[in-house]
């Protein structure tokens, strides 16, 4: 999509993201699948299985409710010292705190958190809001501080060690454990000391979930064993060492959960809950997603409804079926999935005896917090009712192509513009015997009059760009002259235009693009929005367009985007969410302003599937105007 000349000569500001992390899966130890139980205590899994002794816990303590019981499905909600710690779903997804449902909730610090860990007065959370980093602050929500710049995927605290997975990082392998990177989203077992210091990798192989008694650790590995693939659950101690098969089985194993002298996890093959102990490997229950523990009793969910299991006896109770479920419309339409913990923003909790989930509570409230009251689950945060349209407006709702077409300006924009109209410039790489062209490159861009006290400055502006669009051309034709001219290059085509030319008060804004087709499965189009000062006429970022931090302002933007994914059911809301997917592919200069609200622009991929297109969301001034500077 252009040369490297191209990216490096955007002397307007425009910044392009490019960011490639791979990580690499070093040597595994030789797979010993031993000898196992007796076949007929075990599940027919398809591989011999190895079932090690736990240690046992005489009650659930406070290290297994707050770091192990909630694990698989973000632990984002935790009960401390007389409050409820959580991500609000109503306060742009702060940490919050409040005694009970119905009692007031007061933020306790403006940052996301994915997983949370409450110990004395202090809240040790991993921030979504700053790529999953390690954060602590007061419950008071007084000192945040940063602990680590090393990503975290999971919280589990043992004395003052956390133990998470992560991508590989050669700086936290001392002893050159792994020789090469593997691919990106591959994760490895790490510890690091409470304050954020001491990080070491434990594990060098892909690590695909962990949990731990706090004697020893467990953690699934996918293993290949002569062309063979199959999931091993090892033991090792705390320091990753004297690492023992513990079981494997043909199916992916998900939700490791120790509890009592016993790991539980979730077969999803089979759809079972299993658990697997000295005496072997045993059905739990059928027809389950997640599930979490507590008191003895396993609360199993699917899509459809949540169970109670006593551990002892395998009785089972019905609690609630989805067709009679409180809180949904006539529409039934709900959360992707409601029950169905696929991501760290669904599921079901068990904090402080009591049994919460996450899903849909109506069109004007989108998911909030629901817990069990013996009968039906009630709203536990609930919220002032909106209307979608007050977070995003529909007029930009999908992509870019469905907002405003290149060469468009705002109407009020008109009255300065040069009435010799805009600089356009058209050339062809090649010509056919049939006189038709093709390689087609053009340029549109605005030319200002004096109406505007900055036009000589802003017409500079417009130049110095037209200049690098022509650097742009000749990377085009030499590429158009690798690939052999007319034949292979029949479609090719390269735009550069404008579209929703704004000019306000006191800032005017260009939706500034270039796409086209070179090759490959789809025309591309990329986003480079530009603003500038109206009274200097010199660019301007977006930071300049708020006057709190960036991460105050884009969790307010983003906060709202979110919401309204909620709201309407958009169906990648949960894992875009997880991943904190608006504010870390979002590039600066990636935004500009209409006569409504301000665009967040995002690239092909960076939010969905190519298919999608380049979604862009438009949020009305009124959502964010006591941050603006006006």
């Amino acid at each position: 999509m252009g040369s490297k000349k191209w990216k490096r000569c955007m002397a307007l500001g425009i910044l392009l993201l490019m960011t490639l992390c791979s990580v690499g899966a070093g040597s595994k130890p030789e797979i010993d699948t031993g000898e196992g139980a007796k076949e007929e205590q075990q599940l027919q899994l398809g591989v011999p299985q190895v079932v090690v002794p736990v240690e046992f816990f005489n009650r659930d303590d406070d290290f297994y409710v707050q770091c192990l019981q909630n694990q698989s499905q973000g632990n984002s909600i935790t009960y401390a010292d007389g409050y409820y710690y959580f991500r609000s779903q109503t306060k742009n997804y702060s940490l919050c705190r409040t005694k009970g449902q119905g009692m007031p909730v007061e933020e306790v610090v403006g940052q996301i958190p994915g997983a949370i860990y409450v110990r004395k007065d202090q809240v040790y959370f991993i921030n979504v809001s700053d790529n999953r980093t390690l954060y602590c602050v007061g419950t008071d929500g007084s000192n945040l501080r940063k602990l680590s710049d090393f990503p975290m995927q999971e919280l589990i605290v043992v004395g003052d060690k956390i133990y998470f997975r992560s991508v590989y990082e050669r700086e936290y392998d001392p002893f050159y454990q792994l020789t090469e990177e593997a691919a990106e989203n591959d994760r490895y077992l790490y510890s690091m000391n409470l304050d954020g210091s001491g990080c070491e990798l434990l594990i060098p192989q892909v690590c695909l979930e962990v949990t731990t008694n706090g004697e020893s650790l467990y953690y699934l590995v996918e293993d290949n064993d002569e062309g063979d693939w199959f999931f091993t659950v090892y033991k090792s101690g705390m320091d990753g060492k004297d690492q023992e098969i513990f079981f494997q089985s043909k199916s992916r194993l998900w939700a490791l959960t120790l509890y009592k002298g016993a790991l539980y996890c979730v077969d999803p093959g089979e759809k079972q809950l299993i658990c697997i102990e000295e005496q072997g490997a045993k059905e739990i229950a059928s027809d389950v997603w997640l599930f979490s523990i507590s008191e003895g009793q396993a609360y199993v969910n699917n899509k459809e409804e949540i169970r109670r299991v006593d551990l002892e006896t395998g009785e089972e109770e019905l609690l609630i079926r989805e067709d009679s479920r409180w809180g949904n419309n006539v529409q039934n339409r709900e959360d992707t999935y409601p029950w169905f913990a696929g991501s760290d923003n669904r599921g079901i909790f068990l904090v402080n005896g009591q049994i919460f989930v996450r899903y849909f509570e109506s069109e004007k409230k989108g998911v909030l917090w629901h817990l069990w009251d013996g009968e039906k689950f009630v709203v536990f945060e609930d919220m002032e009712p909106l209307d979608a349209e007050d977070l995003v407006l529909d007029t930009s709702l999908l992509y870019e192509l469905n907002f405003y077409d290149p060469g468009r300006e705002d109407e009020g924009a008109k009255e300065y513009l040069d009435m010799d109209g805009e600089i356009c410039y058209d050339e062809a790489y090649g010509v056919r015997e049939d006189g038709t062209t093709y390689g087609n490159f053009s340029i549109t861009l605005p030319k200002f009059n004096s109406g505007l006290t900055c036009c000589d400055q802003m017409n500079r502006q417009m130049d110095s760009l037209f200049a690098l669009a022509m650097e742009d051309k000749e990377s085009f034709f030499e590429k158009a002259e690798e690939q052999g001219g007319q034949d292979d290059c029949i479609n090719w085509y390269r735009q550069h235009g404008y579209s929703n030319l704004y000019i306000g008060e006191t800032y005017i804004s260009m939706h500034y693009f270039r796409g086209g087709y070179d090759g490959g499965m789809r025309v591309w189009r990329e986003s480079l929005p530009l603003l500038f000062d109206r009274e200097t006429g010199l660019m301007i970022h977006m930071e300049d367009l708020f006057t709190v931090e960036e991460n105050e302002y884009m969790k307010r933007l983003t906060g709202a985007v979110y919401k309204y994914c909620e709201m309407t059911g958009m169906d990648w809301w949960n894992e875009a969410f997880d991943n904190n997917v608006l504010v870390k592919n979002f590039r600066d200069l990636s935004c500009y302003l209409t006569p409504d609200g301000i665009v967040l622009c995002y690239d092909r991929y960076a939010v969905q599937a190519g298919a999608s297109g380049n979604p862009t969301f438009e949020i009305p001034y009124e959502w964010f105007e006591d941050i603006f500077r006006h």
